[in-house]
This record gives structure tokens, sequence and C-alpha cells, in this order.
């Protein structure tokens, strides 16, 4: 069977490519590429005027403008210019005192939405200017893709030669295809080129220092920004850390074992704990040996279903499973809907293998509209931040710009071998994302010529790290390993918790230190914890955290906030 014929994509990733074999398309990167200290700014680019649009319902309060960047900071004349997008909001009396950034992690996830979503924290409303973009590569600025590619269809768990062989293969195809795709950006998506991005917007904007909110994969962009533009760093928040001192590849591989601790200790804790009204099992043991039935009875007989008379086709097999739980578990808030749909798949696979693929539909077609549109929606729906899942729906930006600076930033090593024996190694001890960790195109990139220096945090202000013991994405080993080497750091941990993106709503206590740090200035005398708020119980008739995430205005996690936001106030700009 040949490999253009397959259905294939990038797990890891996120990116999904194909490259019909003999296309010509080349993996070679432009190897003189080298992009490690900060550069003196052009005037052409420091002379420009901004001009803002309302983005978005006025309510919002939003406004945003396009400026222009070098494609390579490196080589400022070279003529070759990206467009990045911006957004602000500015407090309602008076003129600003600060400025503080915003960045909702990815790496590589569309910004815009963080200028409203920091203007919706009340402290910071009053003095500061709120400021959001997209970064290069991503949302409404010059974009990377990888469009077109579908999705892995195999199974990672599956460790025969011929499937590694495709998912190696499917790897190597990444770089070719979404370099070519990409128009020659592709080597230029990188934190080092970002970050000079972020303080060309803090020029044009007229502030000296910049404070800064970063979550997830912004951790590891506010970690370089202090970095290399040190003389501007106000007061930092990084919330759910990558290990910013060391390499990515440290970042993905301490995810397997805290998705399967988040899986384990908490969803299943808590899924047990209510099974009078789950049915998903009596002990978390049981949970996870049903969840385990489950997977493998939808491997062997995927479940095919249309829903909304017959307008989408929903995939239900081994792979749907997977990406659904690791999906939910970046906020408790989609745990109860995590549950209603793990006990929907259970009864419509049990229910076609003992009457039919008929017969499953039919229980589709009971449901009500409303139930089948939320089936769809979460169907579709991205995870949030260091996201181990591919997506290949709609728009990839974010997907190929992910991939791009986390294949860009830091070495990775080289060939099949090392891919599948840590894929190997982690999904024995954690099956639910461990196996996919060679579905990779890291492991075959060829690199831009560039050596990032090592954020030591040495002569900068007080750096505030905000943690979950139990958090999924990054795991709690990230955040202390990056604070003891990160000098002048203060470490947040919220225990008994275990959600992706903290500050804005998840913790009363952190969210006090916080505003009090981004206000005044003043940060803990030394390491300081908070307790975790509890997981809700399940509650009927909506699931927990349900929100309207085109507005971003409900109350719900803060990313998927920021993810509303972004969705409201996208699409103003030419």
């Amino acid at each position: 069977m040949k490999l253009a014929s397959l259905v294939l994509g990038l797990g890891l990733s996120a990116a999904a490519v194909l490259v019909v074999p003999g296309s010509g398309a080349t993996a070679s990167m432009q190897s003189e590429v080298v992009v490690d200290k900060a550069r003196p700014v052009a005037n052409k680019y420091l002379q420009q005027k901004l001009t803002w649009r309302q983005c978005g319902d006025a309510e919002l309060r939003t406004f945003c403008a396009k400026i222009a960047a070098p494609r390579d900071w490196s080589n400022q004349y070279a003529g070759h210019d990206i467009e990045l997008a911006i957004s602000k909001v500015t407090p309602k009396h008076g003129k600003p005192t600060r400025v503080v950034f915003g960045n909702p992690g990815g790496p590589g996830g569309a910004g815009l939405g963080m200028a409203p979503y920091l203007a919706s924290q009340a402290p910071l409303a009053k003095d500061h200017l709120a400021v959001g973009f997209d970064p290069r590569g991503s949302g409404e600025s010059t974009n990377v893709t990888c469009q077109g590619a579908p999705s892995y269809t195999m199974d990672a768990r599956d460790r025969d030669a011929w499937n590694l062989e495709l998912i190696s293969q499917a790897s190597q195809l990444a770089q070719p295809y979404c370099d070519r795709q990409s128009r020659g950006l592709l080597p230029y998506v990188t934190t080092a080129q970002t970050v000079q991005d972020m303080d060309l917007i803090r020029q044009l904007l007229g502030f000296d220092k910049i404070d800064f909110v970063g979550y997830s994969g912004g951790t590891w962009m506010g970690a370089y920004y202090q970095t290399y533009f040190p003389t501007h760093v106000g007061r930092f928040v990084l919330d759910s850390n990558t290990d910013f001192t060391d390499s990515w590849l440290t970042t993905f591989s301490a995810q397997p074992a805290a998705f399967e601790r988040r899986f384990q200790q908490d969803f299943a804790t808590w899924a047990a704990k209510y099974d009078d009204k789950l049915h998903l099992g009596m002990t978390s043991r049981q949970v996870v040996r049903n969840y385990e039935k489950l997977r493998a009875a939808l491997k062997k007989q995927p479940a095919v279903e249309e829903f909304l008379e017959g307008t989408i086709r929903i995939t239900y097999d081994q792979n749907t499973l997977d990406a659904m739980i690791s999906g939910d578990m970046y906020t408790k808030l989609d745990f109860y809907s995590l549950a209603l749909d793990l006990a929907f798949l259970r009864d419509l696979s049990q229910t076609q293998t003992k009457s039919g693929a008929q017969a499953a539909q039919r229980k589709v077609d009971a449901l009500s509209p409303a139930r089948q549109r939320e089936l769809v929606r979460r169907a579709h729906r991205s995870p949030v931040g260091l996201s181990s899942l591919g997506n290949s729906l709609g728009d990839d930006y974010e997907s190929a710009t992910f991939t791009a600076i986390t294949c860009n930033d830091t070495a990775w090593p080289q060939g099949r071998e090392t891919a599948d024996q840590l894929a190997a190694r982690l999904g024995r001890q954690s099956p639910l994302i461990g196996w996919s960790m060679n579905e990779n195109p890291c492991f075959y990139w060829d690199r831009p010529r560039l050596n990032l220096p090592q954020p030591t945090g040495a002569g900068l202000p007080t750096t505030l790290m905000v943690q979950s013991q139990n958090d999924p994405a990054t795991s709690y080993s990230l955040a202390t390993a990056a604070h003891q080497r990160y000098a002048g750091s203060r470490l947040l941990t919220i225990t008994g918790e275990g959600d992706h993106g903290i500050y804005g709503g998840v913790n009363k206590c952190a969210d006090k230190i916080v505003n009090t740090f981004l206000t005044t200035g003043k940060s803990p005398a030394a390491d300081v914890s908070c307790r975790g708020e509890g997981i809700p119980a399940p509650s009927t008739p909506e699931p927990v955290g349900t929100e309207d995430e085109s507005t971003g205005t409900a109350t719900g996690s803060p990313l998927r906030r920021v993810a509303g936001f972004t969705a409201a106030i996208s699409g103003y700009l030419p």
C-alpha cells in the first residue's frame, strides 16, 4: 500500500502533513539563519504609524492594528516583511501608567483575546494598558501552514514494525510539506524572532518596561523575553510552566506521566466518588479498566455515526477516545462532560456490538438536537496549551506554528530509533499518551543554525511562577526544575489542583497574590502555596463550566475564556 494513500497526521506536533511521493518537496532549511541575540531596530519599523480600528463588539472596548516586522530580525533590510496583529484595551478612566502583555501559550496560540481578557481582571483594568498579539505564524499575523493534510488513524500503541515505519515516514514528511506551504517563513518562526516582535510592539506603544502574563508555552516566551531584553522587564507572571531553562524535549517528555496522574488521581477518583450518578466504576481502578475495555472495543469496531440529520459524521475509535480524555484533562470543568461522553460511547459501542450499526445510529438519532450539537462541538474542540493532540480541522496556523517553534528552538535527538525507544519507555509507564511520543517531526527536523541563550533569571526583577500540582500538560516537576535554576523566582503552588492555567478564576487565593504582584510589584517573600478549591460535583441539567466560547464572557477556565475572546475580536482587520 502506498504511503500517500494512507490517512496520516502528526500527534505531539499538533500538525498534520502529507506529501505525494515525487512532488519534489525539500526538507532542507536555511542553515545560515542565526538569531541568538537582540538586534537594534531599523528606523523604518520604529517610524511606522499604527492605525487602530474597533474589533469585536463595542462592549469589549478592544482595538486592533497591524504592524510590519522583518521576517528575519538578523537581516532587517532584506525586504521580506511580515505582518503582526496586535490588540489593546485602555483603562476606562485616565491614561494607563503601565502596560501588560499576555500570551495564551501553545506555543503558537492566537493571542488577540489576551487584551480583553486581561482587561476583564478588575485590578488590572484600573491603570494598565492590556495588550495581546497573534505571534508570527499564527492567527491574523502572517501565517505558516500545513493545510490540507489529514490526521493519523493508526493506533500509537501498535508496535508492529510496519506501523512504526508509517509513523516514521509521516513524521519525516512534515517539514518539507510545511516548509513548502509556508512560503519561506518556517525557519523564522522561533521564540528568538517572536520576542523581538514583542519588543517592537513595546517600542511602538511607547513604554519602557512591560508587565507580562504568560500561560503554558507562554512561560517559555516570557522567560526568553526576559533573557533578550532584561532592561525592559517589569512584573512577569509565568503560569503553568514549561521548563524554560532546558529543551522542548524535556517539557514534552514529562507530559505522559502528568496526563496519566491527572487521569487516574483526579478524574478517575472523582468519577468513582460519584459512581451512583456517573456509572463509570466504583473505584478509580475500575474507571481506568473500563476505559481500557472501551478503547479495545472501539479499536476492534469503530462507531461511525451521523449527527444533526446527517450533516456531520464522526468516527469514534481508539484515537478519538484518547483525544477526548486527554483534551478534557486540562480543566476540571470538563470532567462532567467527559463522564457523560464516556457513558454515551460505552452504550453506543455495546449497542453496535449486540445489535449492529443501524441500532447504534438510532441511538444517536434519539438524542436531542442540543445534545447532538454538544457532542459535535466537543469532538471538534481543540485542547488548550502544549497540546499533545493533532488538529486538522479548519485553519491550522496554530498547530503549524506549534511545530515550527518546538522543532526550531532547541535540538532534538534525530532518528526513528530514539523516537521509538522513548515512546516505548513512556508508553509502558503512561499509556494514555505515552505511546504517541514518536509521532513527532522534531525527531527528523533540519533545524536552522540557531543557538538560544539559556534563561537563568540573573539580574532580573522577581518572576512569579504559578503552578498546580497535577497539571497534565506542564508537569509540576518542570516548574520546580525551572524555579530552582531561575534566579529571583518565586513559586506559587496550588495544592490539590490540576488545572492547566490558573490565574483568572480558578483559585481565589492565587488570584489575590497574582493581582497584588501585578498592581503593586509586591511579591511573596518566599515560595508560597494556596489550597485548591476542589472538583465540583456533577450537576444537572448542564455540565459544569458550560460557556459561550464565541464571546468569552461566561465563566470558565482562563485559557478557554481567552480563546473565546480571541474568536470574538478576530476577523476585523484587513
